[in-house]
């Protein structure tokens, strides 16, 4: 598991609420704390679309959700606290789990990035939802290093230093 503080708070939220960089991803859940409380459970209600059977995902995208999201968060006051669990898109994962050559015994497997801000600090946590019951750690190891990698190249600076 993966786990820093973001180093740079403002340019990471300006991606994270203004930019496109995660608007692929799935939302499992959000919530934020402001003068009230805004819980998000990403999961899509086919109902609600005029041809339900052609929703194939089950979550909403990072980018569908991303603009109520920042509307609860902007304004003079930071929120108390919010946190967001989003999931990899499916062909990052499916790379991921060839790459380390877990795609058969894996598949079904979810890559999570947890974003948590809470007294003016950002953490951002890595995690793994595998199929079954493992100790092995192959999977947890490259999703790591492939979340490291991809936060240093978008220039998302974050902190393995815990305090």
């Amino acid at each position: 598991m993966f786990s820093g503080n973001v180093e740079e708070l403002k340019p990471f939220m300006a991606v994270l609420l203004k930019g496109e960089l995660f608007d692929d991803w799935e939302v499992k859940e959000a919530k934020v704390e402001t003068f009230f409380e805004l819980s998000v459970n990403g999961r899509l209600k086919k109902d609600f679309f005029e041809e339900p059977e052609n929703i194939t995902r089950e979550f909403a995208l990072w980018g569908e959700v991303k603009e109520i999201f920042f509307q609860t968060v902007k304004g003079k006051r930071l929120p108390g606290m919010f946190f967001v669990v989003l999931a990899a898109k499916k062909e990052w994962t499916e790379r991921i789990l060839r790459e380390c050559g877990k795609e058969k015994e894996e598949a079904g497997a979810v890559l999570y990035l947890n974003i948590r801000y809470t007294a003016g600090k950002c953490r951002l946590v890595s995690g793994v939802s595998h199929v079954g019951f493992t100790m092995e750690k192959t999977l947890e190891y490259a999703w790591d290093k492939a979340l490291q990698d991809f936060l240093k190249e978008k220039g998302i600076t974050v902190s393995t230093h815990l305090e």
